[in-house]
């Protein structure tokens, strides 16, 4: 029997969730908010504010056409000021609107603040929604697949088309929407067997995926005489790095295949969200209810494509397990936990296979000292013990918004975001004709979003890497300025400072003077008369 809602409205229980989750959210985003990540969202800030501003150049970089990734975000600028912060809006509506379609489609024998809580105290979840990051808005387009798919038989012809416009936005977004192109197959695969296929259902995929397919082949064909430009430009994207495992022993591809997306869920706390899960997807599997057995089937699809799929189609190489990208499986999880929480609660065998799951991932936290990690997991562990506790929704929302609540000072700390721009700010504008100023290469690479309209700022700038191409002095004295963040998000920038302070002493510099505020660390070298 399937209990989907047909009205376009919450309920009463729902909505009141719904709205304490969209506050949170709403709070979250605006005073979790740390700053830029110095990395791929740059592009996508300046991509967006190119696009509105109509200079916006399609090439063979693979980012410049994921469209879906930068055009809305770029909008958000467009309308309200290129801020960072403020572009990050479209991560928060993408947020909100998944919670609204999962919230729709909850049975209604199912309590709503279970879904809200495991949805709204993911810690990488949360981290992103004050970014502009594709995996942000992906969260929506991958939701909608199942979401639509559990409408099959109320609503063959628009489900069918919203499903297959899911796939195609989201691959407009990022080419991990993939991972969902077994869906439908399999999908069609269940309901033959079941025998009950809904035709309308799955023309309306097909008609629709053959339009949409043959636009968006037609427009590479125009402008590149290559049908299949973007699939070449994806290739070339994803070269050999420190990420890959293609170039590497073949102990490192067999841990990559085996015990490495167990750590990784572990360390990233996605596993406590996977164990909750399984009681769900169990059901799913079992009872082929809508909605399910839609989302099992298609946590399972994005689960087996993160786990062997290959980021090249030229050489099998497994995908790097970014944090980042496992986002997008959080709605998905957040909504078989709500599904399958009356299982282990009146079950004593799935409690004691949740425990054991959750014990191993304290000791995988324990075996990697990671303590927060391993104290997590056992608290939840105590928490499925003492499960007939008539407090045991604040037992469990307590053990899950901590964490995320506690990351908001750590990482601002971490940071100091604003006390680094307004640092920097000083800095150049005390640099001169006779000084130069030199700073981390994250911090030049993004001097377009950290001074944005201000042309001279962002001139005075420099990486470290300008100065290895200096063959004698070029000016009386130079300002090293070092972003101490540079330890956490890129340490292997320690090569770079330590040839640069060598370089500086064989062109004659000598230190003068140094001092240390927070988390910035100047330099003043000056050149020594002869």
């Amino acid at each position: 029997m399937n209990e989907l809602q047909s009205n376009l409205f919450l309920e009463k229980a729902r909505l009141k969730a719904f709205a304490i989750g969209f506050l949170f959210l709403l709070a979250y985003w605006a005073f979790g908010y740390d700053g830029i990540t110095f990395s791929d969202d740059v592009y996508y800030l300046l991509a967006g504010k190119k696009f509105w501003a109509g200079e916006m150049v399609v090439n063979d970089y693979h980012f410049s056409s994921r469209w879906g990734a930068y055009v809305p975000a770029g909008l958000i600028g467009f309308l309200f000021g290129f801020d960072a912060h403020i572009i990050s809006l479209i991560s928060l509506i993408s947020y909100v609107l998944t919670l609204f379609l999962v919230l729709k489609i909850l049975p209604k024998s199912v309590p709503p603040w279970i879904l809200v809580l495991w949805f709204c105290t993911q810690v990488y979840f949360l981290h992103f929604l004050s970014k502009v990051y594709p995996d942000s808005l992906l969260v929506l387009f991958v939701c909608l697949v199942p979401v639509a798919a559990s409408y099959r038989n109320a609503k063959p012809v628009f489900s069918g088309f919203m499903l297959a416009l899911a796939l195609f936005l989201g691959f407009l977004t990022k080419e991990t929407s993939v991972l969902l192109a077994p869906f439908p197959l399999l999908l069609f695969v269940f309901d033959l067997k079941k025998e009950s296929l809904s035709q309308a259902f799955y023309l309306s995929i097909f008609v629709t995926g053959i339009v949409l397919l043959s636009v968006y082949l037609g427009y590479f064909w125009v402008k590149f005489d290559d049908p299949f430009h973007r699939i070449s430009s994806i290739n070339a994207g994803h070269y050999i790095s420190e990420f890959t495992y293609a170039d590497k022993s073949c102990w490192s591809m067999l841990k990559r295949l085996t015990i490495l997306p167990i750590i990784t869920f572990v360390e990233r706390s996605y596993w406590a969200w996977i164990v909750f899960a399984i009681p769900g997807i169990a059901l799913g599997l079992k009872t082929k209810r809508s909605p399910q057995f839609e989302f099992s089937l298609a946590f399972l699809c994005l689960l087996v494509g993160f786990w062997l799929m290959s980021s090249t189609l030229e050489f099998y190489n497994p995908i790097y397990l970014n944090p980042r990208h496992l986002i997008i499986l959080i709605p998905i999880l957040a909504m078989l936990i709500a599904l399958g929480w009356k299982e282990w609660l009146s079950d004593g065998k799935w409690r004691f296979r949740i425990m054991g799951l959750l014990t191993m991932g304290t000791v995988i936290g324990i075996v990697q000292t990671d303590w927060k990690m391993a104290g997590f997991q056992l608290a939840l562990v105590v928490a499925v013990f003492v499960y007939r506790t008539k407090f045991q929704s604040i037992v469990f929302a307590g053990i899950l918004a901590a964490p995320a609540l506690m990351a908001i000072p750590y990482q601002q700390n971490l940071k100091q975001y604003n006390f680094m721009i307004e640092t920097l700010s000083k800095e150049v504008q005390s640099s001169g004709n006779q000084s130069f100023l030199v700073t981390n290469d994250f911090l030049e690479f993004s001097d377009q979003v950290l001074f944005p309209d201000d042309e001279i700022s962002q001139e005075k700038l420099n990486g470290l890497e300008c100065l290895s191409r200096w063959n004698e002095p070029k000016t009386d004295t130079v300002r090293l300025v070092l972003y101490s963040y540079y330890r956490h998000a890129y340490p292997q920038e320690q090569e770079e400072i330590d040839r640069v302070l060598l370089k500086l002493q064989k062109l004659g510099y000598t230190l003068q003077q140094e001092e240390s505020d927070g988390v910035i660390w100047k330099g003043i070298y000056v050149e020594e008369l002869k």
